[in-house]
């Protein structure tokens, strides 16, 4: 699977809890909708007060997204497809996150067989 991963910054008029509950309610549900291609769409939000210190320096976001697609080719026709582009998602993202601050990675996942 080719993945998306982002770390995002909310915008600064929201709240920790605010960013959450308005990529929940609002944001995610409308970037399902617009990406046809996706097999896996999942959000990550910082557990407060969770001690990362015996596994390395925390990283400095609100969240880490995850968008899956199946191969390269479907990724790139789902995000320069001009129903993903539109106004409402722009707006809705500028609403969600300071995109200056937005980092992405395009990663191939390998699963690791857990037995059992």
């Amino acid at each position: 699977m080719i993945k998306s991963v982002s770390l995002l910054f909310r915008n600064p008029s929201l709240s920790p809890e605010e960013f959450r509950a308005y990529w929940e309610d609002v944001h995610a549900p409308l970037v399902k909708k617009l990406l046809p291609g996706l097999i896996h769409y999942c959000g990550s939000f910082p557990v407060p007060g969770a001690d990362t210190s015996p596994h390395g320096e925390a990283i400095d976001c609100d969240g880490i997204v995850e968008l899956g697609w199946p191969d390269m080719a479907t990724m790139n026709r789902d995000m320069a497809s001009p129903a993903f582009n539109t106004p409402e998602r722009e707006a809705s993202s500028a609403r969600l996150m300071d995109i200056s601050r937005t980092k992405v990675r395009i990663v191939e996942q390998v699963d690791v067989d857990l037995g059992g």
